[in-house]
């Protein structure tokens, strides 16, 4: 039994159709009721609670209330009430009392609302009233200040009610900790509120639409129950629920009214109400079994999928998402956006949410129905697994999103269980949204299977246009791409998604068309960890032989097999510079490669906006080939490094000393090259150099490990990450027992701080002059500016000698 208000009463069978005041001028079983009291076993009054559930309801019912007592409202019929009268003995008489065992909400919020507005009727305070009669048992403090509400007459200025009660010396100090009596007073204030502008010939003519002894603008229908046994287990068989309603089934039942009072809704499909009604509680409920949680409720389940139901067609709409506020506030919001008496769209509304849900139900027997293998259709769309090469299912990255929540690749599970939390993203609402309107559709499953690879792949490519923010919402755009895509629709037509992605989607279907012995190869590189479905960084002409992709393809499932250390140094060796951006210091920030990050890779395998073909593509492709013809990685790098006509520039270096490459390091495969033949590189923690962390200097890694210079013997503090600052902030490299420097630079090794003790001094000269230098500069041989000998091998040998000779 719910506390919502009807407006129409209910049959009344046994009952009596009374009002509070009524209540005591008719006789309840033959017998006139002379008191109300709320037995011992009840709570205390909840919709006084301070919480954002008993807030919502409190408002809602005293609007409801208050809305029936303007003169022009409409009758409140509050349903059911159960009670019986039963004669209690007080100081020696027999009072018949009404003891509710359902109802104690409604009638105490009555109570107050009596109260309130006799206080502002002159004749009210003469003599006491029959509904002054109604007491708490629940506590002793709850009775008294019944009481005291009846006989007092608070000022009605523009203070809360509240304060003006607490501050009279009737008012015992003990009833601040009574939790009925401080819900009373919230109430109180409340209707303070909704009534303190109002004239005084309005709360009068609501005082006589209250207390009209014929026909009362609020009433109820008392059913009377065998009351001789007032104990618990009488009230939890009356009370169906034996607690207080849950924030799911007040926003029912606030649902419920929602849909009553919309006359169009009722006049367009009164049956449609009637059945989504009765649906919320049976069908539906029956959805969300199996996947209740550990409180054995589907409350919580049946919220989330609810809540992404209301949003998604909210912002079909266009309407206003705030996706901030909790569950059950987002749907009391969005259900009146959507199903309120003033939405013209509320019909198709309500039938749409009513499909989406039934759409998970099939007839299992007798024509009743009942829950899909919800998991089993899931399971036949989508795949986790990463070493799947099976065109389907399809394999869904953003998965482990999900972290450890048991939902597998049930995306109803998942959405029940995580919607509106962190893991839940945005693009998790666009995917599901597309396989809900392919079921809803009909779509043959064949059909599904090709369509969510594209909306996957666009999803993938399109981090930064799913959006629902308060600078750019594509959330309605987007939701009416993914129909056209989920349709079969052309892909011009899809303006929103990452534009990059939608060509490449499209060069795809022009390579099928052409060769369509290739559908399975560029599926399986779409269903790479680090491809994701964007192959922008391969040749997609329709022009070229079909196997020498379908060789690229198998070639690229060779290459990237964890760890990536040998990748870069590969590409380095095929001509590639890295994808780079200028800094103002004449150095360049380049992408080379990760040793071990697979997200590193992904990211860079995507072409960009200002980006006419791939700046690996060229490289890649040549390293594919070579490897087509037996090649393996390392031997393409040893082919480059010991060529004579490779220039012993940056890409040299890198390519050649493993160490430079960060493979035993945590290391994001950024590089700050130097201007010229870079022979300055700093190798930045994550995207830059500058104060916030420490970077690594790539040409002193490979000099120590070259000279196989143990860290004990270097000075430089938390070595080999500790260069701070900007990029070109000098690097050295510090002997411990003498404190010289070492440092690299364009034309060779530059020595400084020599110690000037006799000893270390001397023997710094006699190693200087056998390497020839002077003014502290070790020159490596060159022409024009590019190294002819390896200077990491020759830096070596000059460290090893100052090393032997006690520096």
């Amino acid at each position: 039994m719910t506390d919502t208000p009807m407006t129409t009463p209910p049959a009344q069978g046994d009952g009596t159709l009374t009002s509070l005041a009524q209540l005591f001028s008719q006789p309840i079983n033959g017998t006139q009721v002379q008191a109300i009291e709320i037995p011992l076993f009840q709570r205390d009054y909840a919709q006084g609670r301070k919480n954002e559930q008993a807030r919502h309801v409190r408002e809602r019912f005293i609007a409801d209330l208050c809305a029936a007592l303007d003169s022009d409202g409409k009758s409140l019929h509050l349903d059911f009430v159960f009670g019986d009268v039963v004669n209690k003995e007080d100081d020696g008489k027999q009072i018949p009392t009404l003891y509710p065992l359902d109802g104690q909400q409604r009638l105490t919020t009555l109570f107050l609302l009596h109260c309130y507005l006799a206080w502002h009727q002159p004749q009210s305070s003469a003599s006491a009233q029959p509904w002054h009669a109604f007491q708490y048992a629940t506590r002793p403090g709850a009775r008294a200040f019944c009481q005291f509400l009846t006989q007092c007459r608070p000022r009605m200025d523009a203070q809360p009610v509240s304060a003006w009660l607490c501050d009279q010396p009737k008012y015992l100090p003990t009833w601040k900790h009574d939790p009925t009596i401080q819900g009373v007073l919230v109430v109180l204030d409340a209707l303070h509120r909704h009534y303190q502008d109002q004239p005084s010939e309005r709360l009068h003519a609501a005082w006589l639409r209250l207390t009209d002894p014929v026909n009362p603008a609020i009433r109820f229908l008392l059913l009377p129950v065998a009351a001789q046994k007032l104990d618990n287990t009488l009230y939890v068989k009356m009370n169906s629920r034996g607690r207080p309603l849950t924030g799911f089934e007040n926003f029912k039942a606030d649902l419920e009214a929602l849909l009553h009072k919309n006359p169009a809704l009722l006049e367009a499909d009164g049956a449609a109400v009637k059945s989504f009604s009765h649906k919320i509680d049976t069908d539906w409920a029956d959805l969300f079994w199996p996947y209740r949680g550990d409180n054995h409720l589907i409350d919580e389940e049946c919220v989330r999928y609810l809540r992404f139901l209301f949003e998604v067609r909210a912002w079909k709409q266009g309407l206003p998402v705030q996706t901030s506020l909790g569950d059950l506030r987002a749907l009391s919001v969005l259900s009146k956006a959507l199903l309120g008496n003033q939405v013209s769209a509320a019909h198709e509304n309500l039938d749409w949410i009513a499909r989406a849900l039934d759409v998970w139900l099939t007839v299992q027997f007798a024509g009743l129905s009942g829950p899909k293998a919800i998991a089993p259709l899931f399971a036949s769309l989508f795949t986790r697994d990463a070493q799947s090469i099976a065109t389907t299912p399809l394999r869904i990255f953003n998965f482990r999103d999900f972290g450890d929540a048991p939902v597998g690749v049930d995306m109803f599970h998942a959405c029940c269980h995580l919607y509106g939390t962190r893991p839940w993203s945005l693009a998790h609402t666009v995917l599901l949204y597309g396989v809900l309107h392919g079921l809803m559709q009909g779509t043959p499953l064949a059909d599904m299977h090709h369509r969510l690879r594209i909306l996957r792949n666009l999803i993938e490519a399109s981090r930064s246009e799913i959006r629902a923010d308060s600078t750019r919402n594509n959330m309605p755009a987007l939701l009416a791409e993914v129909e056209t895509i989920m349709a079969g629709g052309p892909l011009h037509a899809v303006e929103t998604f990452n534009q990059v992605q939608v060509r490449n989607e499209q060069a795809k279907q022009a390579l099928v068309a052409a060769h369509p012995t290739l559908h399975e190869a560029i599926c399986q590189l779409e269903d790479n960890e680090l491809l994701r479905g964007g192959l922008t960084v391969f040749d997609l002409s329709p022009a070229q032989d079909p196997r020498t992709f379908a060789s690229r393809a198998r070639q690229f499932f060779r290459l990237f097999k964890h760890p990536y250390h040998q990748v870069s140094a590969a590409l380095l060796s095929k001509g590639h510079t890295g994808r780079s951006r200028q800094r103002s210091s004449g150095h360049r920030l380049a992408y080379i490669g990760a040793p071990r990050q697979a997200g590193l890779w992904e990211n860079h395998w995507r072409i960009r906006y200002n980006e006419a073909i791939h700046p690996s593509a060229t490289a890649l492709q040549g390293l594919l080939d070579d490897m087509a013809f037996g090649q393996t990685p390392q031997a393409v790098i040893d082919t480059f490094v010991q060529a004579p006509s490779t220039p012993k520039d940056w890409r040299y270096y890198l390519a050649k000393y493993e160490v430079m490459r960060g493979a035993s390091l945590d290391f994001a495969g950024n590089y700050v090259l130097g201007p010229g033949q870079g022979y300055a590189i700093c190798m930045p923690l994550s995207d830059s150099c500058d104060n916030r962390s420490n970077h690594h200097d790539a040409y002193l890694l490979a000099l120590a490990s070259e000279a196989g210079l143990p860290p004990s013997d270097i000075r430089n503090h938390g070595w080999p990450r500790c260069f701070p600052g900007h990029e070109t902030n000098e690097r050295h490299l510090i002997l411990r027992r003498s404190g010289l420097k070492i440092r690299c630079v364009e034309n060779g090794w530059a020595l400084s701080d020599i110690p000037g003790e006799p000893a270390l001094r001397s023997a710094f000269d006699t190693v200087a002059s056998r390497y020839a230098i002077q003014d502290g500069l070790f020159a490596v041989p060159q022409t024009q500016g590019i190294d002819i000998e390896d200077r990491i091998i020759l830096g070596a040998q000059l460290l090893h000698e100052l090393i032997e000779a006690g520096l």
